[in-house]
């Protein structure tokens, strides 16, 4: 019998309550999987679970901490009754030039863009499934950084690393480890305004006209003239967990960004 295609099985996904995250989470079960969502924020994972009574759960976990993350995936793989992937979505960005890089800033960006989908990888090559699939939401900034996003860049790029680590790591028992390279999403990440230092955040109409400012600046990056949707990246994952053959591959989904000189 052959094995059930992870996108239809069991998977976990960090950051599943909102973003990226829950759009992934909601194509798996759309499609008939099973899925548990973790995150900080008990009350979106809950909300998952109420619209998908039976085929979701929610696992809160704090994956700065690594007490809380240590053994997720094994809880996982015992509220739904085995485990055949792992998407890790959960990511933090702080824009600060360098000379500014706050001590904390640089601790959790790190923390939970690398270390954290790094030691998930590595529990993932014994509790997986044989066949199963890790996919990591890595982005476009690995490769083509901003002068203010030196830590996150440097983490996405060390996460795509890492990721190919662990595919050939688990290639002998075929699970499989790929990354999505997204350009811009419109996610609640990308409309936090971002501030010089020293400058004070803006607040009512100011704040409005300038996230619609921002992201109009952002859109028009993209050849494609627009951010990128959670849906868009959700479709790239799904297709990447159910892939037999494709591991240690980074797939752009950037609306032409990287085109750019």
């Amino acid at each position: 019998m052959s094995p059930q295609p992870v996108g239809t099985g069991k998977v976990l996904v960090t950051g599943g309550g909102s973003g990226m995250g829950l759009a992934v989470a909601e194509a798996l079960l759309r499609a008939g999987g099973r899925v548990a969502v973790t995150g900080r924020r008990v009350d979106r994972l809950e909300a998952v679970v109420h619209a998908w009574p039976g085929q979701a759960v929610a696992l809160p976990c704090d994956l700065s901490s690594p007490s809380e993350r240590q053994g997720l995936l094994a809880r996982a793989r015992e509220a739904l009754g085995g485990l055949d992937g792992l998407v890790h979505s959960a990511g933090v960005v702080e824009h600060q030039p360098p000379g500014h890089i706050s001590e904390e800033a640089l601790r959790t960006q790190l923390e939970i863009n690398l270390v954290a989908p790094l030691r998930l990888g590595e529990e993932a090559l014994s509790v997986l499934e044989d066949g199963g699939g890790m996919v990591f939401i890595a982005s476009t900034l690995a490769v083509r950084p901003l002068t203010t996003s030196a830590v996150y860049s440097a983490a996405k790029a060390g996460l795509l690393a890492a990721m190919r680590s662990l595919a050939m790591a688990g290639a002998s028992r075929r699970i499989r480890a790929n990354a999505v390279c997204p350009g811009v999403v419109d996610t609640e990440m990308v409309r936090a305004p971002r501030l010089s230092p020293g400058e004070a955040p803006p607040e009512g109409a100011d704040l409005e006209k300038r996230i619609s400012a921002q992201l109009a600046y952002l859109g028009a990056l993209h050849p494609l003239g627009r951010l990128g949707k959670v849906e868009e990246v959700a479709e790239a994952v799904v297709h990447l967990l159910g892939a037999p053959w494709t591991t240690g591959t980074e797939l752009v989904i950037d609306g032409g960004l990287l085109l750019r000189e």
